[in-house]
């Protein structure tokens, strides 16, 4: 079985083949515009909004479950109309995104050492796709997998189909993500898993499920 050392803040002993990388917090730094985009949906219905310490806290998938526990009233709108209004209030706060520091450069790296990338999201993978083509990294990846809807319901379905679209073996790959559904899709995919902390999910909630690390310079 591969597994991970860690100390010293270095990652001792990384021998997977695969890299299955999450998108947004992971490779796209959009905390932030998440907590923007929330703030104004939560304000427009009259709701708390959140810090960005207590999104950190409290965000998870199924997206539904962590809406309805924000006080969203699905008797009054659907999951379909949140999404749509998500959407359009996210683009308004995007302006400014980014990779998170030194994507680029790790991306670059595995590819020298020989490994194959991917990208698993929940996402919707026109978006996904146009994104990574748009921050110039698109050419680093085997296979860029998105949902095929709005509604953020997970990513597990998805994993299925991607071992079988490019041949993985699951003993073979570490998933790389930043809050704990990428660590259960990891489980039921049978990949290693490795979650940062500068993503949607706080370390503390985190370090429940995987080794963490919170600089991409850690993988090496």
């Amino acid at each position: 079985m591969r597994r991970l050392f860690i100390d010293d803040g270095i990652m001792k002993n990384l021998s997977y083949k695969n890299i299955v990388w999450d998108w947004n917090g992971t490779l796209l730094d959009d905390v932030d515009t998440g907590v923007q985009t929330l703030a104004d949906m939560l304000e427009r219905r009259g709701l708390v909004s959140l810090s960005r310490e207590e999104y950190k806290a409290r965000f998870g998938f199924p997206v539904e479950n962590f809406y309805r526990g924000l006080g969203f009233d699905f008797a009054k709108e659907s999951m379909h109309d949140l999404s749509v209004d998500f959407v359009e209030t996210y683009d308004k706060f995007a302006g400014h995104l980014d990779l998170n520091p030194q994507v680029r450069e790790v991306l670059a790296c595995f590819r020298q050492q020989g490994r194959r990338q991917y990208i698993l999201s929940a996402l919707r993978e026109d978006l996904l796709k146009q994104m990574a083509w748009d921050f110039g990294i698109a050419g680093y990846f085997e296979g860029i997998c998105g949902s095929d809807n709005i509604y953020a319901a997970g990513k597990v379905e998805r994993g299925k189909r991607m071992l079988g679209d490019y041949g993985i073996l699951p003993a073979e790959t570490l998933m790389i993500g930043d809050t704990l559904h990428d660590a259960e899709v990891a489980t039921s995919l049978g990949f290693g898993c490795l979650l940062y902390a500068g993503g949607h999910n706080d370390e503390q909630r985190l370090v429940k499920k995987a080794p963490v690390i919170h600089d991409f310079h850690e993988l090496f």
